[in-house]
């Protein structure tokens, strides 16, 4: 009979004589409060002083993300609106072998206690999920995601909303908010749907998303509109995304994105969602008519904007386009062009700021996002000051990030790309999606792009990033240091644990406080060897921002009673929940988590009786209270699939 050896995690008993070395970690971890200590929550922006930090509160999964113009970075068509659509999403792009219970997550949503909903749940007992926005319609919707800053909701649109909306009854908690920057000063950017406005039994809102400025000290917000030119249509339910501002002399420019055109092919039945109850968008193409259905669903294509606050008059609100589509805003039928911009940075010697992002190009035939930067012009004073009564000027010129093209010798090599951040050193990160299946995965690999070429990270940078890898590149400081999260592991064809890490590139000036090892995991940095300290509560699920002085905003698993050893893959007798963490940085030493591994040899192919009693003893099957969601990633996972 052939033997089978295999490893499991050692039971928590067995932890628990594992001597370890207290000292103090590099970094300290503190939970953020949101407006609800019982929901999931994550810090999502932190000042570059790292003194404010912002919390979303999460009642359940998305469905639709509100805070992307392009669904997925790969939604060209508006067509991932339906239980079969999410289902091909998966299959295509994510590459898992079962996709059930992330679709019927993001389709239905979740049960109070944590569970996945499906079609036989009682839709009334299910929280999140795309069916829930489309049913808006007629069922009123309560918001998925509730953003706050020092215990303060930040709700800019929860009592209406500027010119044209719905009319009837506002219903304030309706809104889903999303916070993507916050200053030293504590203004908020960020973007928020229109709340919901009831009459005679139907619910509507004025727009799907529009970008806004919040002052923290005033409660008070502003919207930003769009292009002052734009159509009637855009004018009324036209979007808008905020995702940072910058200052260069007195000048306050945001940044983000603004509807330009409608979205291609309106008539198509595939533009609309399932169980919206109307046979196609057309109706919508003209007019904005709140009593039509269609109305609630219709899309735009997006281009890069910029909102200019230089003066209190009324147009700093409306946007302005920095840029044109090469391949038009519309094309191949029925896709529609997106871009945005995503961050900016001053470069050091200069007095202009340096946009990155993405655009849409056509690739033979098919529309993809790719990264781009966009470099000022050279007289840029004289072009902004022009721009705001002058439309077609350019006061930015675009460039591709090299090395990551869509097409490779012929072929299609990845999905998209985009840039997320770039610092005051002129580092440019981002993410490229592969086309083709890589170690099991369809992986996203991070990229770091500088005047001398591009790297993608990989064995050659650290041990961290295997090959097939998925991972966001959520921020870069000045200091070179990017965070954000990554997979822990290689399973193929399904959801990969992952966890938070940091990454210092190139002539990192703190490399050696973090013993000149480029990247770690998160986890080794909060390591202070205490089994029963306030550090071994919590194992680092993501990071979304970093300030200057290297603290870290972020999300984290959360065992009261305390993990069982202070290994990676120690385990939680209790319920865990996801919370927001602030992680500050201090001085103190890096201790690696091991991962605790136990050597079995069985017979045959029978898991057997005495296996099955050892881990029912040890706790390895758990569920999570909480399911990590990212407003920023593509690697969704339900509350049973993750574990630390």
């Amino acid at each position: 009979m052939q033997l089978k050896t295999f490893k499991l995690s050692a039971c928590a008993c067995a932890l628990a004589s594992i001597s370890t070395m207290t000292q103090a970690a590099l970094y300290t971890i503190a939970p953020v409060n949101g407006i609800s200590s019982t929901q999931t929550s994550k810090a999502t922006a932190i000042s570059p002083d790292g003194l404010q930090i912002a919390v979303e509160n999460y009642l359940g999964p998305d469905g639709t993300n509100y805070s992307q113009e392009l669904s997925f970075m790969v939604d060209m068509e508006h067509e991932i609106n339906s239980y079969s659509s999410l289902d091909n999403y998966c299959i295509d792009y994510l590459g898992y072998n079962t996709c059930t219970t992330w679709v019927n997550e993001q389709w239905f949503g979740i049960q109070a206690n944590g569970e996945v909903c499906d079609n036989v749940s009682a839709p009334q007992s299910c929280i999140g999920g795309m069916k829930k926005s489309i049913d808006a319609w007629n069922v009123p919707f309560v918001s998925n995601n509730i953003a706050s800053i020092n215990n303060t909701q930040i709700n800019p649109f929860g009592a209406g909303v500027t010119g044209d909306k719905p009319l009837g009854t506002i219903s304030p908690e309706s809104t889903n908010v999303y916070v993507n920057e916050i200053t030293d000063s504590g203004l908020i950017i960020g973007a928020s749907s229109s709340p919901y406005y009831s009459q005679n039994g139907i619910n509507a809102r004025a727009f799907a998303r529009r970008g806004f400025l919040y002052s923290a000290s005033t409660n008070q917000g502003t919207e930003l509109t769009p292009p002052d030119a734009s159509t009637p249509l855009i004018n009324a339910i036209g979007q808008t995304n905020a995702k940072g501002q910058i200052t260069t002399g007195s000048i306050n420019i945001t940044f983000g994105s603004a509807s330009v055109s409608n979205m291609a092919d309106a008539g198509h039945g595939n533009k609309v969602p399932e169980g919206a109850s109307v046979s196609s968008l057309d109706s919508c193409s003209s007019v904005a008519n709140y009593s039509d259905r269609a109305c609630q669903y219709f899309q735009f294509a997006n281009q890069a904007a910029i909102w200019v606050s230089a003066s209190v008059s009324a147009s700093s609100h409306k946007a302005h386009v920095i840029d044109t589509f090469t391949d038009g805003p519309t094309g191949n039928g029925n896709q529609t062009a997106q871009a945005s911009i995503n961050a900016a940075a001053i470069i050091e010697g200069k007095t202009a700021p340096t946009l990155v992002g993405f655009t849409t190009r056509n690739e033979t035939g098919e529309f993809h996002s790719v990264a781009v930067k966009y470099s000022p012009v050279t007289d840029f004073e004289t072009c902004l000051s022009e721009l705001q009564i002058n439309a077609s000027k350019r006061c930015w010129s675009r460039t591709a990030i090299p090395g990551i093209d869509i097409r490779q010798d012929g072929n299609f090599h990845y999905s998209y790309t985009t840039a997320t951040d770039i610092n005051d050193k002129d580092l440019v990160v981002g993410v490229a999606k592969s086309a083709l299946e890589s170690n099991g995965a369809f992986a996203e690999t991070v990229f770091v792009n500088n005047s001398a070429g591009t790297t993608l990270l990989s064995r050659a940078q650290s041990p961290l990033f295997f090959q097939g890898y998925n991972a966001t590149a959520a921020a870069i400081n000045n200091n070179n240091e990017l965070v954000g999260k990554i997979d822990i592991d290689q399973n193929r064809d399904r959801l990969r644990r992952q966890r938070g890490y940091i990454y210092l590139h190139e002539n990192a000036p703190n490399l050696a406080s973090f013993n000149q090892q480029r990247a770690w995991l998160l986890d080794d940095l909060t390591n202070d060897g205490v089994q029963s300290g306030i550090a071994n509560k919590y194992r680092i699920a993501e990071a979304f921002d970093i300030s200057e002085s290297g603290d870290i905003a972020a999300s984290a698993f959360y065992c009261s009673t305390g993990y069982s050893s202070i290994m990676q893959n120690a385990t939680c007798s209790v319920l865990e929940e996801l919370v927001a963490v602030k992680l500050t940085r201090q001085e103190g030493s890096v201790l690696p988590r091991q991962e605790e591994t136990k050597e079995i040899t069985r017979n045959g192919a029978g898991f057997g009786l005495f296996s099955l009693s050892f881990i029912a003893l040890c706790g390895f099957v758990r569920r999570k209270k909480a399911m990590l969601f990212s407003a920023r990633t593509h690697t969704f996972s339900s509350n049973k699939n993750i574990k630390p």
